[in-house]
């Protein structure tokens, strides 16, 4: 509203302007009654006396709009408070030093008030997004860019650069405007640096091209984009190759290739691919273990192993390396599968290979096999009855898998085997009624009917064995007159002549084995009969003593005769007693010399019994035993020797020796009776020397072994003879 100005100061001269108004009866204007001002340290406030403080005088434009004609407000006069010049002159200041001290403490705190309220309250900032720039100052401008810069993005900090790169190259903030165009420029290829590093390549490259070309960061763009990329391929190749090693299974060569990311140069392919590549690793080994796993149960065959492989290699997941793999072997073990489905179905086995076939999985991609299969296992099974009809049928079933099938072509086989099959049916059907007669001619007569079944026909097989078995029939009748007469021949003892009639059956004829047996049997009868004196007339001599003779009787029967084995038990019983009989004289001798302590000559005499005669192994036994005895002797006198000499050595070297006869010789209780007395000898000498020389006396009685009986009194002796040493 035009007029309206309220100010602090406005209440009162409201009341001033409507004292004016106010006229006294007398017609003049009163004047109001002012307060006296009194100098003195108590005016200092107004609010001290009690009174309301004195308003600073209004601005000359309010003064000028009160006296204003054109104004919409009265006229008031001048206020009765206005200051009064001369009084003024009259105002003096107080000297009091407690005033003025009060005075400066009180505008110094307002002051230091005024100016922490100053420093501390925020500016307002300027809203950068909203600025017009085209009219922004260059400080604003730098202002907004340090903002934007401070963000540290890529866009925020070419922002900062065209905001303030925008100023004209004259400009006095230029030097600092290139200052901070550098630095942010530096900024951004550290961003692409962090960038490459934390494994954004795209990212990186794309920051260090935004780079302003008048920079001298843009210089090393090209370069550190080369860098990086260079880098970027090795660690990609590096990691490829070990992926490769991966599907190979070569888990030593994959850990090998990825160990390279660790000096790649790149933090990201250091450690996070590098990582990744590890877990890779760990994941393939565990994969590659089913794999093989699987592989040995497929190995050892069997429909169990088969579906516990295909349950193995089914659990590698579709990111494993080996997945591929995995489902060739998959597809593998189906086929294995359909194989053994495929051999029962040889053993006429129709219920197991369907059994097999619903049990292989869809994941082997077999199902169109699978199909044809089952026609085809049917259709056999009702072949199996080998019956034109049966046959048939099987033909037409089969004939159901067309062109396009994939086991059109074994279809086709089977169509035509059958139709060979019902022809081969026809011949040997006829064969089989022209050999129902039995003769000669009709059994010759259906072998050549039956052999018009070529090699190879599906029923080649039946007749070959029809025709093995008529050509028996016609064999025996032809051989069974030769047989009979071999057998009257040997009823009446002539054996060579019957031998000679069943010898006229050939080999490879039914009745040849039969004839083999009688002529085994009536050679061994006759062998027995001619054999038989000749042992009876051995034993006859070795019964009387005469054991050579009977030895070279014995002998005259052959090798391979019928007799013959039991001959030479005959003859090793008696070549064993003629031994004993010439070896038991040395043997005797040898004995003797033992114990008229001779043993070398005994050993010697002994030895005289050689390997491979009766008496050998007693013989070697008693000389065994005489070498030890000899041994523990020699080993006895050997110590009598040096224990002669008597002195403490020798009698030390003298237990030692005795020492090593051994436990079960016959002097082994003499060498321990001497050791006793030797080891006591040992400690007398070392007593006798105690007087004179006590340390040679312990010297002396220390050599006495442990095991021996003077062992513990000569370590008594030894502790007192140093006890008096220790007195000397």
């Amino acid at each position: 509203m035009a007029g309206d100005y309220r100010t602090p100061d406005r209440p009162n001269r409201d009341r001033i302007q409507s004292n004016s108004r106010k006229v006294p009866p007398s017609g003049r204007p009163s004047s109001p009654a002012r307060p006296a001002i009194t100098p003195g340290p108590n005016s200092s406030t107004s609010s001290e006396q009690g009174h309301h403080p004195i308003n600073n005088p209004p601005s000359q434009s309010v003064v000028a709009s009160q006296f204003n004609p054109s104004s919409d407000q009265a006229v008031v006069p001048p206020s009765p408070l206005a200051p009064n010049p001369r009084r003024l002159g009259r105002f003096r200041l107080p000297r009091s030093w407690q005033f003025w001290g009060i005075t400066l403490m009180v505008a110094f705190s307002g002051l230091g008030i005024l100016s922490a309220t100053a420093l501390l309250r925020l500016p307002s900032l300027p809203n950068c997004p909203a600025i017009f720039w085209p009219t922004a100052s260059a400080s604003l401008r730098i202002y907004c860019a340090q903002l934007a810069a401070e963000k540290r993005t890529v866009k925020d900090l070419l922002r900062a650069i065209s905001l303030v790169n925008a100023l004209p190259k004259d400009h006095p903030l230029r030097p600092e405007i290139d200052r901070n165009i550098e630095d942010w420029a530096k900024e951004i290829l550290e961003l692409g640096e962090e960038a490459f590093q934390d494994g954004d390549l795209d990212k990186a490259i794309e920051a260090a091209k935004k780079i302003p070309e008048n920079t001298s960061a843009h210089a090393l763009v090209e370069d550190k984009i080369i860098h990086w990329e260079s880098v970027w391929k090795k660690a990609e190749d590096i990691y490829q190759q070990a992926e490769e090693a991966l599907k190979n299974q070569e888990l030593r060569q994959a850990f090998r290739i990825a160990t390279q990311l660790l000096g790649i140069g790149n933090q990201y392919w250091e450690n996070t691919k590098y990582r990744e590549l590890n877990n890779l690793i760990v994941e393939t080994r565990q994969d590659s273990s089913k794999i093989d796993k699987a592989k040995g149960l497929a190995d050892q065959g069997g429909l169990t192993n088969l579906l516990e492989a295909i349950k193995l290699v089914e659990s590698i997941q579709p990111k494993s390396y080996l997945y591929t793999k995995a489902q060739g072997l998959i597809a593998q073990f189906g086929r294995d599968m359909l194989n053994l489905a495929e051999a029962a179905l040889d053993r006429r086995d129709y219920n197991e290979a369907l059994k097999i076939t619903r049990q292989i999985p869809d994941k082997a991609n077999l199902q169109e096999e699978i199909r044809d299969f089952d026609v085809i296992a049917e259709a056999q099974s009702q072949a199996w009855g080998g019956t034109i009809a049966d046959l048939e049928a099987a033909i037409i079933n089969v004939q159901r898998i067309k062109r396009d099938r994939p086991l059109y072509g074994r279809a086709q086989q089977l169509v035509s085997t059958w139709q060979l099959e019902i022809q081969d049916v026809n011949v040997l059907e006829r064969a089989k009624q022209m050999a129902q007669p039995g003769t000669v001619g009709d059994l010759s007569a259906a072998i050549a009917e039956a052999q018009r079944i070529p090699f190879g026909n599906p029923r080649r097989e039946e007749a070959e064995k029809e025709i093995n078995q008529w050509q028996a029939q016609i064999e025996t009748s032809e051989d069974q007159p030769y047989l009979n007469r071999a057998t009257q021949f040997a009823s009446t003892g002539d054996l060579q002549a019957a031998i000679n009639e069943a010898s006229r059956i050939r080999p490879g004829r039914s009745l040849y084995d039969q004839a083999s047996r009688r002529i085994d049997e009536w050679t061994a009868e006759m062998q027995r009969l001619q054999d038989q004196p000749l042992l009876d007339r051995a034993r006859q001599l070795a019964s009387s003593g005469d054991l050579e003779a009977a030895i070279d009787v014995a002998r005259q029967i052959g090798y391979g005769r019928d007799l013959y084995n039991e001959a030479q038990t005959e003859v090793n019983n008696w070549s064993a007693q003629l031994q004993q009989l010439q070896d038991q004289p040395y043997l005797d001798q040898a004995r003797q010399l033992a114990s008229q302590g001779n043993i070398g000559e005994a050993i010697a005499v002994a030895e005289r019994i050689g390997s491979g005669r009766a008496l050998y192994d007693e013989a070697q036994t008693e000389i065994q035993q005489w070498r030890s005895q000899f041994q523990g002797q020699d080993y006895l006198r050997q110590a009598y020797n040096a224990a002669n000499i008597g002195s403490p050595a020798m009698l030390v070297a003298a237990i030692e020796i005795a020492s090593q006869v051994p436990e079960n010789n016959p002097a082994r209780s003499e060498a321990d009776r001497m050791i006793q007395q030797w080891s006591f000898q040992i400690l007398q000498i070392a007593q006798s020397q105690a007087g004179a020389n006590p340390r040679e006396a312990i010297a002396i009685a220390e050599q006495i072994p442990e095991n021996t009986a003077a062992y513990a009194e000569a370590q008594r002796n030894i502790q007192a003879w140093r006890q008096f040493q220790g007195r000397r």
